[in-house]
């Protein structure tokens, strides 16, 4: 990994990473108030992919980059071997989203698995408090507001299908690591590639990131209906990175110029 590779990667792993607070903020502000960080984290964490997505677009997509990666097209490297670096950094934090669900038990995952609506629950305690389970937080006698206790947080997958916290980990390191893959790829400004030929790259990346995003959500709600397994929703992100490393690992992500600029010129692998 040269220098500019670790430059992008930082890059890259900052924008992710500054994306992710920025929705966990949000979410901070808009929410019921007083719930535990494992109520929060589920909230916000589902949108992790889409934050690497963002921060490997924001990385590669300004002018100097592009003129840097110009720059390397010149002594043989390719954009698909550019992007990589930054593509990793980007992708960090979806795994580490994804290590901290399967890991930390307290950390809701209900949100992978969206349901009707129904009235939150409170039930009486013998001390007069109110415990609501759906809310995560204990009403007092005096009227103050705590957030439920680890013992409580252990019970927060019941009613969730078989293995949904092991499917919910898995889309979102995988979806992670593809969408940040897709992004990079498309947002590369390739000097062999006219503009139409482009846009058009965009608009495939566009259109697959919408359908890896829209399938996996509708697995996600199947499972929450009982009607598929929990594991329909890893397959959605898996195919969408196998087909991204397929470009990768068989040269498409230089992309070929054959037909449009005439020349058919492809740029030599990098070692």
């Amino acid at each position: 990994m040269t220098p500019w590779d670790r430059r992008a990667l930082l890059r890259a792993l900052g924008a992710a990473l500054l994306g992710l607070a920025v929705v966990w903020l949000v979410t901070a502000a808009s929410d019921e108030g007083q719930l535990t960080v494992g109520a929060r984290a589920g909230r916000t964490l589902p949108v992790a992919p889409l934050c690497s997505a963002v921060g490997a677009a924001l990385a590669l997509g300004t002018a100097r980059v592009r003129q840097e990666v110009r720059a390397f097209e010149t002594v043989g490297r390719s954009p698909a071997v550019t992007g990589r670096a930054a593509a990793l950094g980007a992708a960090l934090p979806s795994v580490l989203v994804a290590l901290a669900i399967l890991a930390i038990p307290s950390v809701d995952v209900a949100a992978f698995y969206p349901r009707a609506a129904v009235g939150d629950t409170f039930v009486a305690s013998d001390d007069g408090s109110f415990v609501s389970p759906t809310l995560g937080v204990r009403i007092a006698p005096d009227g103050t507001t705590q957030p439920l206790d680890e013992a409580h947080a252990l019970a927060l997958d019941e009613g969730l299908p078989r293995g949904a916290r092991l499917a919910a980990a898995a889309a979102t390191g995988l979806a992670g690591v593809a969408l940040s893959l897709v992004a990079a790829r498309a947002s590369l400004r390739r000097s062999l590639v006219g503009a139409r030929a482009r846009r058009r790259l965009r608009v495939v990346a566009f259109g697959e990131a919408l359908g890896c995003a829209l399938l996996t959500l509708v697995a996600f709600q199947a499972a929450a209906a009982r009607s598929a397994p929990a594991a329909l929703a890893v397959v959605p992100p898996l195919a969408l990175l196998a087909m991204a490393l397929g470009r990768m690992r068989w040269g498409h992500g230089a992309g070929r110029t054959a037909g449009r600029t005439g020349r058919g010129e492809r740029w030599p692998r990098t070692p």
